[in-house]
């Protein structure tokens, strides 16, 4: 078994200036079927809910109550849709890695275009004569050079076999994005909850941090998404040896129980790198909305509130 491995991912084809990617084109399929499967729950949405209303219920009032619990119900109600909307495609485009025909499922792609340096001799009609010619300077590029039989080849080119699917998280630039996103917002934030003269003035808080903010505010773009992009790519690497491996033994029993393994491991770690990729988030979009007298007021009103509180009940007496 033959293991493909590029950090790069391959182009499948263009739609004008833009190439798609394996990736690319992954990433459009888990978003058109979380818009399909997502929005068929929510349009029949039941009273008692049956099983796949249970499940999305489940999974909302968790992230609910993560976010919630972290930024309080102000900040966490407001952030819960980016939140969660976060942790889902992110979960859903890492469990696409181990997906049957993901890595396994090739095109084919026609050889590259050769190029003919000045003082070479381009061949003949009918020994490999070229299709096309366009003179660019010194050199000349061989568009689509025919053979005697007349079919297209490259010489010294072989045929590609790209992969049709890549995880979308397995691709640099779709973290990247994602990362850029989360800052955006994180400084929308802020600058929508303290103005902005207030939110340089919370950055510089004292004055000679403020460089230090900055540069933090930025290694967050980095962090998010080589974080994301290194587990997710790794993980794919670490079955495709797996899956070689098992396969070279030609043992029965190895094929069929070694992966599972993993393939669980790769469930996991990709749940929980949706998880703190969507937690980091909403810590951000929170330190960059809360003030120290806003983390103030909510601690008194807890205080007074809360049944088993310290003094809370003596506060209680003074009043009455």
């Amino acid at each position: 078994m033959k293991i493909h491995i590029s950090v790069k991912p391959e182009v499948l084809f263009q739609l004008g200036p833009v190439a798609v990617t394996n990736s690319m084109f992954t990433m459009f399929i888990v978003m058109g079927l979380l818009l399909l499967v997502f929005g068929l729950i929510a349009k029949n949405a039941k009273p008692v809910p049956g099983k796949a209303q249970g499940i999305f219920e489940l999974i909302a009032e968790f992230l609910l109550d993560l976010v919630e619990g972290t930024g309080g119900k102000k900040i966490g109600r407001q952030v819960f849709p980016l939140v969660g909307a976060i942790f889902i495609f992110i979960a859903f485009a890492n469990y696409t890695g181990i997906l049957p025909g993901v890595g396994t499922i090739y095109i084919k792609k026609a050889p590259e275009a050769g190029v003919v340096h000045e003082g070479e001799a381009v061949p003949a009609e009918g020994e490999g004569a070229a299709l096309e010619l366009a003179s660019l300077g010194q050199d000349t590029i061989v568009t689509a050079p025919i053979t005697a039989g007349g079919e297209a080849a490259a010489e010294g080119h072989e045929e590609e076999h790209l992969p049709l699917f890549r995880p979308p998280n397995a691709d640099i630039n779709m973290t990247l994005a994602m990362a850029v996103l989360t800052f955006t917002l994180v400084q929308v934030a802020g600058i929508k909850a303290h103005g902005v003269g207030g939110r340089l003035k919370h950055m510089a808080d004292p004055v000679f941090l403020f460089p230090i903010e900055v540069i933090g505010e930025f290694s967050r773009i980095i962090s998010l998404s080589a974080r994301l992009f290194g587990n997710v790519f790794a993980g794919e690497v670490l079955l495709g040896v797996i899956y070689a491996m098992v396969g070279a033994l030609k043992i029965a029993v190895l094929p069929l129980f070694l992966p599972v393994v993993f393939i669980g491991l790769e469930l996991l770690f990709g749940t929980i790198q949706a998880l703190v990729f969507a937690l980091l988030t909403l810590i951000y979009i929170t330190l960059a909305s809360a003030s120290h007298s806003d983390h103030g007021h909510e601690e008194a009103h807890d205080v007074a509130h809360h049944p088993k509180a310290p003094g809370a009940h003596a506060s209680a007496g003074a009043g009455d």
